[in-house]
């Protein structure tokens, strides 16, 4: 090991000045003897943020680069940074592939990523042996979806003798700042196929479906939300086989924003001529300028978990939510990435291969980054 390496842990977070990358640095940057490096297409912004993080972090050394995560020769660049960890954050991973954690696994790098699409989660699995064999962890999913949820459900399940029924809802605030990965993920997803969890049944849906309301806690209230394809989906009935129904919800505000996104879901379904360009790229762009300048809405969001199933032979329910507030949302899918970046580089998880992050991090770590943050929760189990 070169002794770079042995003075500073060197992390390189793709996509580190955007929403979540920036956060994840800040997080991270109170970890003792790491070099970060931020990122990205513009190597002036990520100049920027390397220089104030330093100015409030000035034991933590930064640096801000230019690199794109989908350059041919990643491996080289990678091979030249000399780096203990790669954190992906470049999004949306809904159209992406391997070729970020092959590159770190070429090279011996850890790996750490935030992304919620389904395949590219649940599928990480195909890199296990590659990664073994290069003797490094490669996890993908380290945020809300699936590692704080499935967090979630170990603890709010270790009662339960058996779950029925899982919903999960996630209520953005619409008075934050959101980078254009994220809307055009969403967008590029209005409509397609998916499926959903019926008493015990594989039921088809698509993406925008099922418009429902649901209740967070004060000062987020109602929220509308509809169906969403995440991870969860397919990973929960793997580790809790006699699950019944399980679903997936989110939305926008204010409540008219959120109908127009079920229409776009509704009028991504009719079938066009092949001629006519697919409009949801397009309307990406335009919902991510309306979300900016929409009228209403709060700066409070949350996540829900709620759980059915079985209590000392006694049907029984349990809930699990999280408010971000004051604009504070952004931090909790920041969080389990930190989490599981700081036991990597101090040598806490010492598994190697690739993996979902499925009930890899205790919510109690997950939480702990938090700390510094708006964000309340709240948990009640009863009988029915």
């Amino acid at each position: 090991m070169s002794s770079i390496k042995m003075l500073r842990k060197r992390v390189l977070i793709l996509g580190g000045y955007g929403t979540f990358g920036s956060r994840i640095a800040e997080m991270l940057a109170s970890e003792t003897g790491v070099h970060i490096i931020l990122a990205g297409h513009d190597r002036f912004k990520a100049e920027l943020l390397a220089n104030r993080l330093y100015q409030q972090f000035p034991d933590t050394t930064f640096e801000g680069l230019r690199l794109d995560h989908e350059s041919v020769n990643l491996t080289a660049q990678l091979r030249g940074l000399n780096l203990n960890l790669v954190i992906h954050c470049a999004g949306p991973f809904q159209q992406q592939d391997y070729h970020v954690p092959n590159a770190c696994i070429d090279n011996g790098i850890h790996y750490v990523d935030i992304a919620d699409a389904t395949t590219f989660v649940s599928d990480i699995t195909t890199l296990n042996q590659r990664a073994k064999e290069a003797e490094c962890t490669v996890i993908s999913g380290a945020s809300s979806l699936p590692a704080l949820s499935s967090a979630v459900i170990q603890v709010l399940g270790e009662p339960f003798s058996r779950i029925d029924d899982i919903e999960i809802t996630i209520a953005p605030a619409h008075r934050i700042s959101r980078g254009f990965a994220t809307v055009r993920a969403g967008f590029e997803s209005l409509g397609k196929d998916m499926l959903v969890l019926r008493d015990g049944r594989s039921v088809p849906s698509y993406c925008g479906a099922e418009l429902r309301q649901i209740t967070l806690g004060h000062p987020v209230g109602d929220r509308r939300v509809c169906n969403f394809d995440v991870p969860d989906l397919r990973l929960i009935p793997k580790h809790i086989p006699e699950i019944q129904n399980l679903r997936f919800g989110t939305g926008v505000q204010p409540k008219l924003l959120q109908r127009g996104l079920a229409l776009c879901a509704w009028l991504a379904r009719i079938r066009r001529p092949d001629a006519i360009p697919d409009p949801l790229p397009y309307l990406a762009r335009l919902g991510h300028w309306l979300a900016a300048r929409w009228p209403g809405g709060s700066d409070h969001g949350g996540m829900l978990v709620e759980i059915h199933g079985d209590i000392d032979g006694q049907s029984a329910r349990g809930s699990w939510q999280i408010l971000g507030l004051n604009g504070d949302g952004p931090w909790i899918p920041a969080a389990p990435a930190v989490a599981m970046a700081r036991r990597i580089l101090r040598g806490n998880h010492t598994d190697v291969g690739a993996l979902p992050c499925w009930q890899l991090l205790p919510l109690r770590e997950i939480m702990a980054e938090l700390s510094p943050h708006a964000v309340v929760t709240s948990v009640e189990t009863a009988h029915k």
